[in-house]
């Protein structure tokens, strides 16, 4: 049974929020670490750790510059032993930790064996990496190297995961200076405000009794004050009433030796909410006591609006449909305006983001959801007639296609058998994805056809493309679109077939009536 649309929502966005709130904690528990290190190795192979943890993946490493035309890999984990200390990359602009270094920006790929920018170095082809970030480390006079996640699997890559990649190569710079600078032991002031004004969080270092003793420019900033009017006060009463009991009792636990998180409003202004994920820490001296307290603070006010309007909107729709006056024909007009105000939110979003990536997956997604509206509106008008048959379903919905996502021509060829009720919503679903991608990667018109055969159907969508890579139908991106064409089909991966004998791009559903 599939989950409510509410509680699917939910889960996606628990799983994200978990992701970033694990990654805010490692950075934290990272810094502090890193003010009792001595031994640079060892730090730079437990950054590698803490990296593959906060990007749930197996291959993390630091490269450093070899001569000037390579970096090798000194210090990772996930790849093997003889590697470690002995493999190397380019460090030209055509390589990706090459262009990082170079250009002193962080490098997000994705697509690897589809990069037009950068080549795929020998190493990450031998263990079958497809997407990487790389985020230069500063050095005390030079460039000190270059941090990087690398993936086989898995969902791809998104910007946060570049914040959570920066503030651990920050750390690592912070710490390189302090052992260059010939420290060996945990300094009298363990914190460098250098580093700390540098991060875009609100960081306040407190006493081990919760008062202010630093904030950096950013929070100075967010507070509209200087450090002499916070410094000696006590952390919680910068926080609204509300807010201020989460605060004191965080910052008890932290002096016993505990870490941790909550999310809070802290207003900056009358008329200016701000909601904040927070992390506090302790900081030990050398007798292992709290010496002093770590508190981050990140601006999710962002989030936390979106989240808000997404959840109202579903509390709505739920209010809506649970009016018993509320007749059929006008939970269909609301529940259309719903999804095309959704579909507005996700283009205007990826209209205003920079990243080429974010983009093309909210344009993705706001496809998505026009075709789900136009499936939603087919059901509705057929909801009456026990007895659809497919040439009318499908000839309406990819009329409805056509006009919202094609200026190309889609032809269609149907059996003429009635489609049973329950497997009309996903038959809709599947030839939409096929036809969606085929006006994503192919070209000129799209032929549709559809057999009956008994308990089964099959589905044939051709255009006239230069047909299909090697590796389809495995996905190159998140894989989204053929999960749900395989979980839709009944047949699950068993459901899609590539014909190579075709002179065009033909791919083959199997579907369950």
């Amino acid at each position: 049974m599939q989950q409510p649309v509410d509680e699917t929502i939910r889960a996606a966005l628990q799983k994200t929020h978990a992701r970033l709130h694990r990654q805010h904690e490692l950075v934290v528990e990272f810094g502090v670490m890193s003010l009792k290190v001595t031994d640079l190795d060892q730090l730079l192979t437990h950054a590698c750790e803490v990296v593959a943890e906060g990007m749930s993946t197996r291959f993390s490493k630091v490269l450093q510059p070899a001569d000037e035309d390579g970096f090798v890999l000194t210090h990772g984990v996930g790849w093997d032993a003889d590697d470690i200390g002995q493999a190397t990359v380019g460090a030209d602009a055509a390589s990706p930790a090459g262009y990082a270094l170079a250009t002193y920006r962080p490098v997000l790929s994705n697509h690897l064996g589809m990069e037009s920018r950068f080549r795929t170095p020998d190493l990450l082809k031998k263990y079958g990496i497809e997407r990487a970030i790389n985020v230069p480390i500063r050095g005390v006079l030079s460039p000190f190297g270059v941090l990087e996640a690398d993936s086989s699997n898995g969902d791809d890559f998104v910007e946060s995961d570049l914040v959570f990649l920066e503030g651990i190569s920050n750390v690592i710079s912070m710490a390189v200076e302090r052992i260059s600078a010939g420290i060996d032991a945990p300094v009298p002031d363990p914190y460098s405000e250098t580093i700390l004004n540098a991060s875009p969080d609100w960081v306040e270092i407190l006493t081990a009794n919760g008062e202010i003793e630093f904030m950096n420019e950013a929070g100075l900033k967010f507070m509209n004050t200087d450090l002499a009017s916070v410094k000696g006060q006590p952390w919680y009463d910068l926080w609204p009433e509300a807010s201020r009991s989460i605060a004191g009792e965080a910052v008890a636990k932290v002096c016993a030796g505990e870490t941790v998180r909550f999310e809070a409003s802290c207003p900056i202004a009358p008329d200016e909410p701000k909601f904040w994920d927070v992390t506090v820490a302790p900081i030990l001296g050398p007798d292992g006591k709290v010496e002093r307290v770590i508190a981050v603070s990140r601006d999710i006010t962002e989030r936390h609006l979106y989240e808000a309007q997404l959840l109202s909107l579903i509390e709505a729709q739920n209010n809506r449909q649970s009016r018993s006056d509320l007749v059929l024909e006008e939970i269909h007009h609301r529940v259309k305006n719903s999804l095309h105000l959704v579909n507005t939110l996700l283009l205007l979003q990826a209209n205003l983001t920079p990243d080429t990536a974010v983009k093309l997956q909210l344009e993705t997604a706001a496809g998505r959801v026009v075709t789900i509206a136009s499936v939603h509106e087919r059901l509705y008008q057929a909801a009456e007639d026990q007895d659809v048959r497919a040439p009318q379903y499908l000839g309406a919905l990819l009329g409805d296609l056509g006009k919202a996502l094609a200026d190309r021509h889609i032809s269609l060829d149907a059996d003429d058998f009635v489609l049973p009720p329950e497997r009309m919503a996903p038959l809709g679903l599947v030839i939409s994805e096929l036809i969606t991608n085929a006006l994503k990667y192919g070209k000129g018109s799209i032929e549709v056809i559809v057999k009956h055969m008994g308990g089964d159907a099959l589905l044939t969508v051709r255009d006239e493309g230069d047909g299909f890579p090697d590796h389809y139908p495995k996905p190159t991106g998140t894989g989204l679109g053929m999960r749900l064409v395989k979980s839709y089909s009944g047949y699950g991966g068993a459901a899609v077939a590539v014909d190579r004998q075709d002179d065009k791009s033909c791919v083959h559903v199997r579907f369950k009536l």
